[in-house]
């Protein structure tokens, strides 16, 4: 029990370590930088859920059969984790992408809707000639 105790004394340090250094600097981020941002991300959610899965062994007659918790808490937060930084990256990506799109300012709602109704006349008006049949027995 003492050896897991400073192994959770040693990752909690080591989390805060890397937390100070990953959100110093908000400006220009490289690929590793953003790697490391979600890999802490993971860790830490995997790390408060080990605490929460420790924290429900105080409920328990016999703490000692229950030390699963303490894992599955940590697999729960890992993967809590793995959603937080995959929702990130893909709000990331959709930014990315309205950022660079080139949107005409006049070419608003009302004006997309009458070059919709232009475009569906002259269609129309271009179409061929339906034929239809019909049986009766």
């Amino acid at each position: 029990m003492k050896t897991l105790m400073n192994a959770l004394k040693l990752l909690t340090l080591s989390i805060c370590l890397v937390f100070s250094n990953a959100y110093a600097q908000q400006g220009d981020s490289s690929f590793a930088q953003e790697s490391l941002k979600d890999i802490t991300t993971i860790a830490g959610l995997g790390g408060v859920g080990a605490v929460l899965g420790l924290s429900t062994l105080s409920f328990v007659e016999e703490p000692g059969d229950h030390l699963q918790n303490i894992v599955v808490g940590g697999a729960i937060g890992i993967i809590i984790g793995v959603g937080v930084v995959a929702y990130s990256q893909a709000s990331k990506s959709q930014n990315f992408y309205q950022s660079s799109a080139k949107v005409d300012p006049e070419f608003n709602s009302s004006s997309r809707y009458a070059w919709h109704v232009a475009s569906r006349e002259i269609v129309q008006t271009k179409s061929a000639n339906q034929v239809n049949f019909s049986f009766k027995f």
